[in-house]
C-alpha cells in the first residue's frame, strides 16, 4: 500500500500466467519472453522419409561410454567393435546372434539386446570383469531397444508390442564363493544373491492401436521418454514415463517431425530427435504442457559425415549421433537460436473445471484502476501490448470483443510492431528512472538499469475508446502480445497493477474541475461531428479503402480524407475506426445513423490524467519518506549499504564475508554483543560465517579442559595426517572416565608426551619427565579453545574462520583452527556432539597416489570403458574356426542318411561358401 493508500496485484511467477502461446516463463531468471521455437519444412517427400526412417530402424545402435569410446556391431567378424583415442578398433565381444541394440550404462556394464537368440534376452557383459556374461530374459518379452537407467540398469522396449521393461540387478562376482564352498552349518541368505538380474514390466503398452513404437531414451536424471508413430502417416508422438506416480503422461506431438526414429535426452525437459533427410536434429520443450509441441528454435547441426540412425546408446551427455563407419559426434547447439515473431500470455485459461486466473480483484465494484508497472527488458525491435478490460464480474470478455479490450504499449518500436497502437491516443509506457515503484526496492528484473530499454516502465490505465477514460470495474483481466524479430525478445520480470484511482483532481481541486460528464456521455467514443446514413455499414464492414460513396458522405460532414484513409472493423456492423495518416475517427452504430466521432477526451479528464503525471512523481517520494526505516533494516537494505549500516554499531565486516551473511550479522548484532568473549558468542559468529556450519555440526568450537580422557584422535581427525592435533596410538584407558575426569595409567604417560608435546623424545624420556607431563596435563589445557573445522566446509572459508576465532575469542583464551576429516569412526569414545557430528556417507573415491591411505575409503575402481585396451584387460581374441558335421549318428549298410554342417563357424572375418565331405576308412573297434 502506497501514501494514498493504494494496493497493487502482483504477476510474477510461472504460476500467475497458465495460459502461453508461443512464449516461456523462464525459471532460470524468472521471465516471462517470447518461446524459442522455429518451423520444420519437410526434408524428404513422405514415401521417401518412410524409407529412410525404416533403413535407420534396422541399424543397430551404436553404444558409447563417458570417455566416448564407441561400440559397433560389425556382421561380418560377428562381434562388437570399438574405437577409441588408441589407433584401429579393438574385439570387444563374439557373438552367436545379432544383437538390435547396444547400450553402455551408467553402472558399468554393456546391454546388449538379443532378440533373435534361442531365448530372447539381454546380455549383460560387465567393462570391469567382475563377473562373467549372464543373459537375463522375461517369458513372452522381446526386447528391441533399449536406454540406460541413470540408477543402474536399462529400460528395454519390444518393437511388436510397445510394452517396456525394466532389467535391475546385478550377478554376483566370479570370485564370490557358491553356497556349496560353505559349510552346510554356515547359515547363508536364501536366495544368495538377493538383487539378482531381473527384467520386469512396468505396466501395459500406453500406445493406441494404430500407434507404433519407434525408440526410448534414459535421460541422466531418470526419466524416460517413448516415441511412436501415429495416425498411419508418420506422426511423431512422444509420452514420458513418470517413475513416481508409475504411469506415462498423456501424449505430446512433434510438430514437423514426421518420420522421427530416434529420440535423445538434452536436458531435464528437453528432447532431441533425429528426422529423415535433415542436417540437424530438432529440439523440443517436453515441460510445456500442451498436447502439440513446436520445434524449439535452437539448432543441432549434424556433420557431414553423419550416419541415418539411431543415437550412439549410452550415458555420455551431450548425446552423440553417428558418424562416419565407426564413430561418433556430440551434438552441440549453435549459439544463434531462432524465437517467436509473436506471443501471448494471459493470467486466466479455461480448464475442464471452470476458471483458472490468478484473479485480479480489488473487492469493491467500481474500482478505478491507477497505473501498470512493467519490470521489462525491451531491446530494439520488440515491445509488448497489455490488454486490460474491467468488469464486475469474475469472468473475462471474450478475446475478439475489441471493445471491451484497451491497449496499452510498451516499448520504443512497439507502434510499428502492433497495429492496435496505431489507434488514436494509445497509451504508451515511459521508463522510469528507479529500479521500483515501491520504496527503497532493488526491483525483480536485476542487472543494470538502461534509459528506454530496460528497467521499470508505467503507464496510466485508460480506455482510450471514450471521453472520460476511466478503465473501472471490481475485477481486471489481462493479457500481453509480445512482439520480436525472431534473434531479440521483450523480457517482463514483473507486472503491478494498483488501484483505486487516487485523483489530485477530486481531492485537492474546487468542484469546478471536476468530471461532469456520467453514464452513456461519459462512454461516448469523442466529440461527435456528425453522422451518415446506416446503408454504409455494408461497406464499412468490407474494411480497407472507403469507396467514393463513402468518401462523398462524409465530405458532407467536414470530414475529407486522403489517399491513405483506411476502414477498421472493431466490431462488425457496430464499431469502426477510420485512420487517415495522423488523423481518426470512429463511427458507431446508433439506431438512426452512423454517428461520426472525433477521439477527444473531455476537458476535466484530461486535466485529471495530466496531474497524474505529478502524483505518480510526488507519490514516489511520499512513499520513500513514510517507508525510510527500511534504510536501517538489513533484509532489505541495497548491499552496497551494507558496510554504511554496520558503521552505525562499529561492526566491520571482513572482506571475504557475502553479502547474504552480513545480513545475518547485523540481524544478530544485539546477540553477537551481548555474548561476545565467551563460547555461545564465538558459535554464534562461526555459524553465521559459515552459513549455519556450526548448527550443521562441520565446524566445532571445542574447550580444550573438556578433552580429559585418553584418545586415538577426536573422531573426525584424519588419523594419517601428520599436521592434525592429535596423534594415532592411543587407547581408551581403562582407568578413564569419559567427561570432566580422567584417571592416568602408567602405561598412557608416554602417548600423553606424544600428544601434547612433540618435540619430547619419547624412547629416552626419564620417569620424571614423563611424570612431569602428566601433571602438566590439566594445566595446559586451561584457557585454550580448539575450533574444529570438518572437510565439509569449503576451503575459502578456512582462512575466515581462522579470522573470526581470532575477533570473537576473548584476549586470554589460545585459539587454535585445525581440520579433520572423518565425521565418525565407530569403536572410537566420543562426545556426541563436542568432537563429532553426523553427515551424508562418503562415497567411493578412486585411489591417488602420495595421497590415498590404506583403509580410509578410497577404492582401487577399474576404468568401465568399452575399449579393453584402455582399463589394461587383455585383449579379446576371436574364436577359432569350428566344423560340426551335427550329432553322431548310426546308419544300416545302404542307408541313407543326411550330413549337417550347418553349425560349423567360419574364422574371424571369413566365411564358409561351400562344404567338403571325405568318407575315412573304417577302422578296427
Amino acid at each position: 500500500m502506497d501514501a494514498n493508500g493504494l494496493r497493487f496485484w502482483l504477476l510474477g511467477d510461472a504460476a500467475h500466467f497458465p495460459a502461453v502461446e508461443h512464449a516461456v516463463w523462464d525459471g532460470g531468471c524468472r521471465r516471462l519472453r517470447l518461446a524459442s521455437e522455429r518451423t520444420l519444412a519437410p526434408a524428404m517427400s513422405p514415401a521417401d522419409a518412410f524409407a529412410a526412417a525404416q533403413s535407420a530402424l534396422e541399424r543397430v545402435p551404436r553404444a558409447i561410454d563417458a570417455l566416448e569410446c564407441v561400440a559397433r556391431w560389425d556382421a561380418a567378424t560377428t562381434s562388437v567393435l570399438v574405437k577409441s583415442v588408441l589407433p584401429d578398433e579393438a574385439t570387444l565381444l563374439v557373438l552367436d546372434d545379432t544383437p538390435t541394440d547396444l547400450c553402455a550404462a551408467p553402472d558399468g556394464v554393456l546391454y546388449l539386446a538379443l532378440p533373435n537368440a534361442a531365448t530372447p534376452a539381454v546380455r549383460m557383459h560387465d567393462l570391469r570383469g567382475r563377473w562373467n556374461d549372464v543373459n537375463v530374459s522375461l517369458a513372452g518379452f522381446v526386447p528391441w531397444r533399449l536406454a540406460p537407467a541413470a540408477d543402474g540398469g536399462v529400460w528395454a522396449l519390444e518393437r511388436s508390442t510397445g510394452r517396456i521393461a525394466r532389467l535391475t540387478g546385478r550377478p554376483m562376482r566370479t570370485e564370490t564363493p557358491q553356497p556349496d564352498d560353505y559349510d552346510p552349518r554356515v547359515f547363508r541368505p536364501d536366495p544368495e544373491n538377493a538383487c539378482a538380474p531381473r527384467l520386469a514390466l512396468i505396466g501395459s503398452t500406453p500406445l493406441d492401436v494404430a500407434e507404433t513404437p519407434v525408440a526410448i531414451a534414459g535421460g541422466p536424471d531418470g526419466a524416460l521418454v517413448l516415441l511412436s508413430w501415429t495416425g498411419g502417416i508418420g506422426t511423431a508422438r512422444v509420452r514420458r514415463w513418470w517413475t513416481d506416480e508409475r504411469r506415462f503422461a498423456p501424449p505430446q506431438t512433434l510438430l514437423g517431425a514426421t518420420y522421427a526414429y530416434a529420440v535423445a535426452w538434452l536436458a531435464p525437459d528437453r528432447i532431441a530427435v533425429r528426422v529423415p533427410g535433415r542436417r540437424d536434429a530438432p529440439a523440443f520443450d517436453l515441460g510445456a504442457a500442451k498436447t502439440e509441441l513446436m520445434p524449439l528454435g535452437d539448432v543441432y547441426p549434424l556433420a557431414t559425415d553423419a550416419v541415418e540412425g539411431p543415437f550412439a546408446n549410452g550415458a555420455a551427455q551431450p548425446p552423440h549421433y553417428p558418424a562416419g563407419a565407426a564413430s561418433a559426434e556430440p551434438l552441440h547447439a549453435l549459439s544463434l537460436r531462432q524465437l517467436a515473431r509473436r506471443g501471448e500470455a494471459r493470467h486466466y485459461a479455461d480448464s475442464p473445471s471452470g476458471l483458472v486466473a490468478r484473479m485480479i480483484d480489488s473487492g469493491d465494484g467500481g474500482t478505478v484502476w491507477h497505473r501498470l508497472f512493467a519490470e521489462a527488458a525491451l531491446p530494439a525491435h520488440t515491445g509488448f501490448v497489455a490488454w486490460l478490460a474491467a468488469t464486475e464480474d469474475p469472468v473475462p470478455p471474450a478475446d475478439d470483443d475489441r471493445l471491451a479490450w484497451h491497449p496499452h504499449g510498451f516499448g520504443a518500436d512497439i507502434p510499428q510492431l502492433d497495429d492496435a497502437m496505431r489507434a488514436p491516443q494509445v497509451p504508451i509506457a515511459v521508463w522510469e528512472p528507479t529500479p521500483s515503484e515501491l520504496p527503497h526496492h532493488p526491483g525483480l528484473l536485476g542487472g543494470e538499469r538502461e534509459a528506454g530499454v530496460r528497467g521499470l516502465f508505467s503507464v496510466l490505465v485508460q480506455n482510450a475508446r471514450q471521453r472520460v477514460r476511466t478503465l473501472s470495474g471490481r475485477y481486471l483481466w489481462l493479457r500481453l502480445v509480445l512482439h520480436g524479430d525472431t534473434r531479440a525478445t521483450p523480457e517482463i520480470a514483473a507486472l503491478r497493477v494498483w488501484g483505486s484511482r487516487f485523483s489530485y483532481a477530486d481531492r485537492y481541486l474546487p468542484r469546478l474541475y471536476r468530471e461532469s460528464l456520467f453514464g452513456a456521455a461519459a462512454q461516448a467514443p469523442g466529440e461527435r461531428v456528425g453522422q451518415i446514413d446506416t446503408s454504409f455499414a455494408a461497406a464499412l464492414d468490407a474494411g480497407g479503402a472507403p469507396d467514393d460513396a463513402l468518401r462523398a458522405r462524409l465530405r458532407l460532414e467536414q470530414v475529407t480524407l486522403g489517399d491513405r484513409a483506411a476502414v477498421e472493423v472493431e466490431q462488425a456492423g457496430d464499431a469502426w475506426l477510420l485512420n487517415d495518416a495522423s488523423r481518426a475517427w470512429r463511427l458507431r452504430l446508433e439506431p438512426d445513423a452512423i454517428a461520426v466521432y472525433r477521439p477527444r477526451a473531455t476537458p476535466a479528464d484530461f486535466n485529471a490524467r495530466m496531474l497524474a503525471s505529478f502524483e505518480g512523481v510526488l507519490t514516489r517520494l511520499e512513499d520513500q519518506v513514510a517507508a525510510a526505516h527500511l534504510l536501517t533494516d538489513p533484509n532489505v537494505v541495497a548491499d552496497a549499504q551494507l558496510d554504511w549500516l554496520g558503521s552505525w554499531i562499529g561492526v566491520a565486516f571482513d572482506p571475504a564475508l557475502p553479502a547474504a551473511r552480513r545480513r545475518d550479522w547485523l540481524r544478530a548484532a544485539p546477540d553477537l554483543a551481548r555474548w561476545h568473549g565467551t563460547r555461545l558468542g564465538l558459535r554464534l559468529a562461526l555459524d553465521i560465517a559459515t552459513d549455519g556450519a556450526v548448527r550443521g555440526g562441520e565446524v566445532l568450537v571445542i574447550e580444550d579442559f573438556r578433552l580429559r580422557r585418553i584418545l586415538a584422535t577426536l573422531l573426525g581427525v584424519d588419523l594419517s595426517d601428520e599436521h592434525d592435533p592429535l596423534l594415532p596410538g592411543l587407547q581408551v584407558s581403562g582407568n578413564s572416565v569419559v567427561g570432566d575426569t580422567l584417571v592416568i595409567g602408567d602405561r598412557e604417560r608416554v602417548e600423553l608426551i606424544a600428544l601434547f608435546n612433540a618435540d619430547a623424545d619419547v624412547t629416552s624420556a626419564t620417569a620424571a619427565v614423563e611424570n612431569q607431563a602428566a601433571i602438566d596435563f590439566d594445566a595446559r589445557l586451561a584457557f585454550r579453545a580448539t575450533v574444529l573445522v570438518h572437510q565439509s566446509v569449503a576451503p575459502q572459508d578456512l582462512a575466515l574462520i581462522r579470522r573470526i576465532a581470532q575477533l570473537e575469542a576473548p584476549a586470554h583464551v589460545e585459539m587454535r583452527v585445525v581440520s579433520a576429516t572423518w565425521p565418525l569412526m565407530v569403536g572410537i569414545a566420543a562426545l556426541v556432539g563436542v568432537d563429532t557430528y553426523l553427515g551424508p556417507p562418503r562415497l567411493p573415491r578412486p585411489v591417488q597416489v602420495e595421497r590415498s591411505g590404506l583403509g580410509l575409503g578410497d577404492y582401487l575402481i577399474g576404468a568401465a570403458v568399452l575399449d579393453p585396451r584402455l582399463s589394461g584387460a587383455p585383449p579379446v581374441s576371436a574364436p577359432p574356426p569350428e566344423a560340426d558335421a551335427g550329432l553322431d549318428a548310426v546308419a544300416a549298410p545302404g542307408a541313407s542318411f543326411m550330413l549337417d554342417a550347418r553349425g560349423s563357424r567360419a574364422a574371424s572375418g571369413r566365411q564358409i561358401t561351400e562344404y567338403r565331405w571325405r568318407l575315412l576308412p573304417p577302422t578296427d573297434v
